[in-house]
């Protein structure tokens, strides 16, 4: 402390500063802002379940439906063009949905039943930019479980990427559902499992 400070200290005042308390300064709560941007994590979920929905359904009906879901931050894409995607035909998506309006659901749903090529890929705001979308995957090289196909090995190599949150796949063969982020996969539900389970209670479990 200088001298000046040394001072006022002795003196009982107090140093006017950067360093002052701002406890009485007015503030502004913008905690709601905050929390508005974790909105992203609800779609995912939502996706998630949608998916399971049709899992289950599949299951059922004795149905072979594989799918793909990439989500991501694509809205932040110069001029909005996505590397690393190629268009299969026409882009059925022609409308603006969302998965984060429930009134979309329906249409959403029935959508993704289809048993159409390629993936759908989904902004992080849970709006559908497309369908029948090819992943392009360079040198994949993720280890995926045992039984997965194409499919899975290009999913754990493309959630790897920067622009991209989660992809969310239902095996065919199977019906299994899973997460895929940063390369490997951290959620999965089988149905009739109503509880799901991450990916390392799956590993624990199929070591057994």
């Amino acid at each position: 402390m200088n001298k000046v400070g040394e001072k006022m200290k002795e003196e009982g005042a107090e140093p006017q500063g950067v360093g002052v308390s701002i406890i009485n300064a007015p503030c502004v709560d913008f905690s709601f802002q905050f929390n508005t941007a974790k909105e992203y994590e609800k779609v995912e979920k939502k996706i998630f379940t949608y998916i399971c929905e049709i899992a289950k359904d599949c299951s059922e009906k004795s149905i072979k439906r594989g799918i793909i879901a990439v989500v991501g931050w694509f809205d932040s894409s110069k001029d909005y063009l996505i590397p690393g995607m190629r268009q299969i035909g026409k882009n059925p998506v022609q409308k603006y949905l969302n998965y984060s309006i429930s009134s979309h659901k329906k249409e959403l749903v029935l959508m993704m039943s289809e048993n159409l090529d390629g993936a759908f890929v989904i902004n992080r705001n849970g709006q559908l930019l497309g369908s029948g979308i090819y992943l392009t995957v360079d040198n994949p090289s993720f280890e995926i479980p045992d039984g997965s196909g194409t499919r899975h090995i290009t999913a754990a190599s493309f959630s790897a990427r920067e622009d991209v949150q989660s992809i969310i796949t239902l095996s065919e063969e199977t019906n299994t559902v899973r997460v895929w982020k940063n390369g490997t996969f951290v959620e999965q539900y089988e149905p009739f499992d109503d509880e799901g389970q991450d990916g390392e209670e799956s590993a624990k479990k199929s070591d057994k």
